[in-house]
């Protein structure tokens, strides 16, 4: 299993349309092939970035999903141009398990439902 998180320090002005891309994108996200699980987090101040954490079956599913369009352009900042951004994308990459619990039906906070490990 592989977590990968990241942390988008999104500039205040351009939040909302940060917000926007991923409604869009969250959608596709669901029907990604190897993907058991993903959960996105506001940024509780000013200072703290939007947060995507995506919980793969394995190496492989990840890496056949950043050559896919939905892909490249999630990991890429959601369309937002460089200036829209405080600092760099940052990456934390863990293969240990995920906090996201995939070995369990875990709550999409941001469906409000229910997402079982094995779709």
């Amino acid at each position: 299993m592989l977590a990968i998180a990241y942390h988008f320090h999104v500039l205040p002005r351009h939040r909302d349309t940060f917000r926007h891309a991923w409604q869009a994108a969250r959608d596709a996200l669901t029907h990604t092939v190897g993907l058991r699980a993903h959960d996105f987090a506001e940024p509780r101040d000013r200072r703290d970035a939007f947060t995507l954490r995506l919980a793969w079956d394995d190496q492989t599913s990840f890496e056949r999903f950043t050559r896919t369009w939905i892909g490249v352009w999630m990991v890429n900042g959601m369309g937002l141009a460089r200036d829209a951004f405080a600092r760099p994308i940052e990456t934390h990459i863990d293969k240990a398990e995920s906090a996201l619990q995939t070995g369990k039906h875990a709550a999409c906070p941001t469906h409000g439902k229910n997402r079982s490990a094995a779709s």
